[in-house]
């Protein structure tokens, strides 16, 4: 026999009605706890990012700052790539102990050409390697990559293959090094921890603001050289994206290219809780 849908006392449509507004109070309940720890990450990167601001260190002009003017292919680029880590520590070192914070510590590996090693972070690094591994605090750049973008020779990154930018020159290089090297820092005041409404993008574009106010302490010390700024510009807006519906977008080319000039301008470290958040 075939029973009319509806017919009955109506106790299912109650207990249907019933567990709609069930589903509905579990999603608002989740969407309230969603926002409540998108704002505690929003003032934990604040409070630590003003706690640097209050104390960072004028730039002086004896700090050194790497320069590829003069150098041949044959220099090697593992040599620079040291130099520019080299720059950017001692910079991070005298923020965060004149903040009276520990001074950062962190693992770096340049990647011979047509070599591939092992990462914690399960991505194995290889000759297009430009990443930092939190999972074991290492820095990890091929040595091929960095003598493409080193040259203006590079095709890896999205914004290239759209007519963006170039990742091209010594200083784009330093961006790539100095950006690598923020996630560390972020890594270190806690502020790795990423808000599922955005994804990785704060992150990404608080650490070019963050490679920006390297390049600030380069400037302060006289230390950069015609046409730097704009291979650093040039850089960012090659890394930008256009994903932006994935979890692991970057940013935009112009959203990457204002993040690095907010840190760049301002030099001021607190500047760039708005770039990350």
């Amino acid at each position: 026999m075939l029973v009319a849908p509806g017919c009955g006392d109506g106790s299912s449509v109650d207990d249907l009605r019933e567990r709609t507004q069930e589903l509905r109070d579990k999603a608002r309940d989740a969407r309230e706890r969603t926002e409540a720890a998108g704002e505690r990450l929003v003032q934990r990167v604040r409070a630590a990012l003003e706690k640097v601001r209050r104390s960072v260190p004028e730039a002086t002009r004896d700090a050194q700052a790497p320069s590829s003017r003069g150098r041949t292919e044959e220099g090697r680029v593992d040599g620079y790539l040291t130099e520019v880590l080299s720059s950017v520590d001692s910079y991070w070192t005298r923020t965060l102990k004149a903040s009276d914070l520990p001074e950062p510590r962190v693992r770096y590996l340049w990647i011979p050409p047509g070599r591939a090693t092992r990462t914690a972070c399960g991505t194995p690094a290889d000759d297009n390697a430009a990443f930092y591994c939190s999972a074991d605090d290492t820095i990890y750049v091929a040595e091929e990559l960095a003598a493409a973008i080193w040259n203006g020779t590079s095709d890896n990154f999205p914004g290239e293959r759209a007519g963006y930018g170039r990742a091209v020159g010594d200083f784009g290089l330093a961006y790539v090094i100095a950006h690598e090297y923020a996630h560390n820092i972020q890594q270190e005041l806690g502020l790795m921890k990423t808000d599922p409404r955005y994804g990785v993008e704060p992150l990404e574009l608080q650490a070019d603001c963050m490679a920006g106010l390297w390049g600030n302490s380069v400037y302060r010390a006289g230390k950069l050289h015609p046409g730097d700024v704009e291979e650093a510009i040039s850089t960012a807006l090659a890394a930008g994206d256009f994903e932006a519906n994935s979890p692991q977008h970057h940013g935009t080319p112009d959203q990457r290219r204002a993040a690095w000039l907010l840190g760049y301008r301002s030099g001021d470290p607190a500047r760039c809780q708005r770039a990350g958040v």
